[in-house]
């Protein structure tokens, strides 16, 4: 219900910046897609999620926008339920430890900003706990279930697998036992993690220029970055995760790797772990179990501090509710990663009408051969709207808050007719032209892409 309520709030189109950019534009192919296919084209990103929304969009004709819609919620529900189940059977705690622990998580930024567009992770994550609980089980058949969960995290999503086979083999070795048991168990998300990752870069250089930080290529930006994100994801809960820390075998392998993960790039930024935005929100998991543990140590489970309990509880949920909702948030600091509330998308609401505006203007006008240069957050809107981008315009895609130089480059080197690109109408760029406007929202046309396609000197005139 939590995460349904912004997909309510905004009824037509489902909130998110991936989901908007990459899922929708991917699911809009599935209907001229069979299973097997989806399931290759999709293998390196994770290919589970894709498969899962295929049948309804496949099956009933459902819009890719309501599947997201109704999955965003649905995958969140199952997370909590995975994470109360790790808390009240992977790690012992009482019943009532584990649901708060569930209610906690549930209402905290970091988890609701991770509900809000990547859902692959959301899968992933589900099956994650499902897998660290079966780990902890007596079941006969626990080392199968280990193993079936682990492939299934890994074909959800690549690095949260990575976070499963460190706790797992972590666990192993800090528990001195079951170690080549873990290791064969983990064998096949192995094979699947090789095939998904192979080639991939296993490091990311943050001052040396062109790695997609998201923010300022300087040590000094990704350090602001870093600790926005850290500050407004986990200030509220931090006095309660230092008051419960302790050691413990499950927690520590996930919280060292973690921790790399995300303060790497400040540590060794030239050689550092990607994505340390990724690794930062992951951080809520082991945190909200040494919250619990927390409130342990403050003695709020007992009755006579019950009362104390219930205002902090009711603390979190109240900032979650108006996070989710948009009603109010302490979020305001900008960050490459977190949104001021889940009621957004990759553009502003009011927005949105103005792209289809300029997509049916570019179906009607735009020149034979040309193509469309469409930074990250437009990219999604331009290739649902633009018809003719599966025809005779090519939509070329450049990262979120980045020039389009490098974009206009390709183009150029392609011998366009024209190269149009889509951007805010109180910008400007050089060599840029505004050939239609539609509100906040403008078509720039390449001033010298005509001249030069006349000019050519391997034109016979």
């Amino acid at each position: 219900m939590l995460r349904a309520a912004p997909e309510l709030l905004v009824p037509w189109y489902p909130v998110g910046y991936e989901t908007i950019t990459w899922y929708a534009p991917v699911m809009m192919t599935f209907y001229n897609q069979g299973l097997v296919d989806v399931f290759m084209n999709m293998f390196r990103l994770g290919p589970l999620f894709y498969v899962l929304v295929w049948f309804p969009i496949v099956a009933t004709g459902t819009h890719p926008f309501i599947v997201l819609k109704i999955t965003a919620p649905l995958l969140y529900g199952c997370l909590a339920v995975s994470y109360l189940l790790f808390l009240r059977r992977g790690l012992r705690l009482e019943a009532k430890m584990a649901f708060v622990g569930g209610l906690l998580l549930v209402f905290e930024v970091a988890a609701l900003r991770e509900s809000w567009d990547r859902l692959r992770n959301l899968l992933a994550l589900t099956f994650l706990f499902a897998d660290i609980t079966a780990l902890k089980s007596s079941h006969k058949y626990r080392w199968l279930l280990v193993g079936v969960l682990a492939v299934l995290t890994a074909l959800s999503r690549d690095y949260i697998a990575l976070v499963l086979v460190a706790t797992v083999l972590g666990f192993a070795l800090l528990e001195r036992k079951h170690f080549m048991a873990s290791l064969v168990s983990l064998a096949p998300a192995f094979a699947v993690l090789a095939m998904m990752m192979y080639p991939m870069r296993l490091w990311w250089n943050y001052v040396g220029g062109g790695t997609p930080t998201f923010h300022s290529e300087t040590y000094f930006g990704v350090l602001l970055d870093v600790f926005l994100i850290f500050s407004v994801c986990f200030l509220p809960i931090l006095p309660l995760v230092i008051k419960g820390f302790r050691r413990n075998k499950l927690l520590d392998p996930m919280l060292a790797l973690l921790m790399v993960g995300s303060f790497s790039a400040l540590v060794i930024p030239w050689f550092a772990v990607p994505g340390y935005q990724r690794w930062l929100i992951l951080l809520v998991f082991p945190f909200t179990a040494y919250a619990v543990y927390g409130l342990e140590r403050l003695q709020l489970f007992t009755e006579r501090r019950v009362k104390m309990l219930l205002v902090v509880v009711l603390s979190f949920m109240i900032l979650g509710a108006g996070y989710s909702t948009g009603a109010f948030s302490y979020v305001v600091l900008p960050s490459s990663w977190v949104p001021t509330s889940l009621v957004q998308s990759s553009i502003a609401w009011d927005q949105i009408d103005d792209v289809k505006g300029v997509m049916l203007w570019l179906n009607e006008n735009a020149v034979v051969n040309s193509s469309v240069l469409a930074e990250e957050r437009f990219y999604g809107w331009t290739t649902i709207f633009l018809q003719r981008a599966k025809d005779d315009v090519e939509v070329i895609p450049y990262s979120g808050g980045s020039s389009p130089n490098e974009a206009l480059e390709t183009a150029l080197s392609e011998d366009f007719s024209e190269i149009y690109l889509i951007w805010y109408t109180n910008a400007s760029f050089d060599n840029f032209k505004v050939v239609y406007s539609q509100s906040s929202i403008s078509v720039f046309r390449h001033e010298s892409t005509f001249v030069s396609f006349w000019y050519r000197e391997d034109l016979p005139f």
